[in-house]
């Protein structure tokens, strides 16, 4: 089965998005952290093997592999500018999980990066 660049960059983008959600809620299940020192790192470490960190993980690795796979069919040039669809969806994501704030500012912001995938995706 032969999958179009276009549409494994799409995958690794959206499988990079849910990772982010996924880490996200795994480090907010494990509370804070404090101060950088051995406490730290032992929290990190904590947090490392929850089931929601881990599946962040493991989605940033099946994304990386994808994207291995889309480096050798196209130019770099146009693939890494895909690569900020992923900002929009963690923050559509975001406001869908975690009910993030979403103002204007941002928006135009979102828009405008869209705007720019679309051009880059077009070329």
């Amino acid at each position: 089965m032969h999958v179009p660049p276009l549409v494994m960059v799409f995958i690794a983008v959206a499988l990079g998005a849910f990772g982010q959600v996924s880490l996200k809620q795994g480090v907010g299940l494990v509370g804070k952290f404090g101060p950088l020192g051995l406490g730290a790192v032992g929290s990190v470490l904590r947090a490392v093997f929850t089931p929601y960190v881990f599946l962040g993980f493991v989605l940033y690795a099946i994304s990386s592999l994808l994207w291995i796979f889309v480096l050798q069919q196209k130019e770099l040039s146009y693939l890494y500018p895909l690569i900020a669809a992923g900002y929009v969806l963690v923050v559509i994501l975001s406001w869908f999980f975690f009910n993030d704030q979403v103002g204007w500012l941002r928006l135009t912001g979102l828009l405008v990066i869209c705007i720019g995938v679309v051009l880059v995706a077009r070329s």
